[in-house]
């Protein structure tokens, strides 16, 4: 059977589970994480010195009514019930982090809450004034954790002023790199497209 014919019975069921299938396919199949290489000059004990990293590139961004559509899509639930659930919990998750608690969101992750703050170089000169920022702390759950475990990481180049980037095409290393028993697996170095 050919993968069309297959796609055109798959619009047979009904719309939730043709969704499902959808969204379960476009995120177990194509996705991966966009890095570039930067620099960052470090002083070392020997002077200064320059060294590589990777930086995370941003393919987009997802609106919360982006995901509420999707939910939407993919459940038994509507869309406007969805909506009053985000909202509803976005309110309830920051009054608890402003009352000073930690957040448990179960396989999602945690939040709490964490400062930014001037040092004192004696405890009892330590004011509240010393404290610049409130900031929110998100540990992964078990969840988020498995999946960027089993993601695939794909090096760009320079991107473009709207976002676009394109994949680098980098020497063709992959029989050295199915050899490699130190090599993480879930992280393939998307190589010769």
């Amino acid at each position: 059977m050919s993968v069309s014919r297959g796609l055109r019975g798959l619009r047979d069921l009904t719309d939730k589970v043709y969704y499902q299938f959808i969204y379960f396919i476009k995120t177990k199949s194509i996705m991966s994480v966009h890095y570039q290489v930067s620099s960052k000059k470090l002083h070392t004990k020997v002077g200064e010195k320059e060294f590589f990293f990777a930086r995370a590139i941003s393919q987009g961004v997802t609106t919360l009514d982006q995901l509420q559509k999707n939910v939407a899509r993919i459940s038994a639930i509507s869309e406007g019930d969805v909506r009053s659930v985000l909202y509803t919990l976005t309110t309830l998750i920051s009054d608890e982090l402003a009352a000073g608690r930690s957040v448990e969101l179960g396989d999602l992750g945690r939040m709490r809450t964490g400062l930014r703050s001037m040092s004192a170089e004696k405890k009892e000169d330590f004011r509240a004034q010393n404290i610049k920022r409130i900031n929110v702390i998100f540990r992964p759950g078990k969840l988020i954790t498995a999946r960027l475990s089993s993601t695939n990481v794909e090096r760009v180049a320079k991107c473009a002023e709207g976002g676009a980037c394109a994949v680098e095409l980098e020497p063709n290393k992959k029989k050295k790199e199915e050899n490699n028993p130190k090599k993480k697996p879930g992280v393939v170095e998307v190589s010769g497209l």
